[in-house]
């Protein structure tokens, strides 16, 4: 996976992210729920790709923090290692 598709993968989650399940004022139905893992499994792909975020940009990486932090796809300290190998602060 190049940078330009890495960046553009994390940007176009978080679109999704933003627009489909930061509203809250939707009720969970069966429908909301299957898109809701559905698009737990695309970030954990994106997540697993091994090297990703020290090919990610900054902002792309926060990005993935933000749409963990609402949606827990993976431990909060997982994405905190994940967050220090691409601002190379560890």
């Amino acid at each position: 996976m190049t940078n330009k598709q890495a960046n553009a993968k994390a940007l176009k989650l978080f679109n999704k992210w933003r627009k489909e399940f930061c509203n809250q004022s939707i009720t969970a139905d069966d429908k909301y729920i299957k898109s809701l893992e559905a698009f737990k499994n695309e970030c954990l792909t994106l997540h697993y790709v091994v090297g990703v975020y020290e090919i990610l940009s900054d902002k792309n990486a926060l990005k993935m923090a933000s749409i963990c932090s609402t949606i827990r796809f993976v431990e909060p300290y997982y994405m905190l290692m994940k967050l220090q190998h691409t601002t190379k602060s560890y």
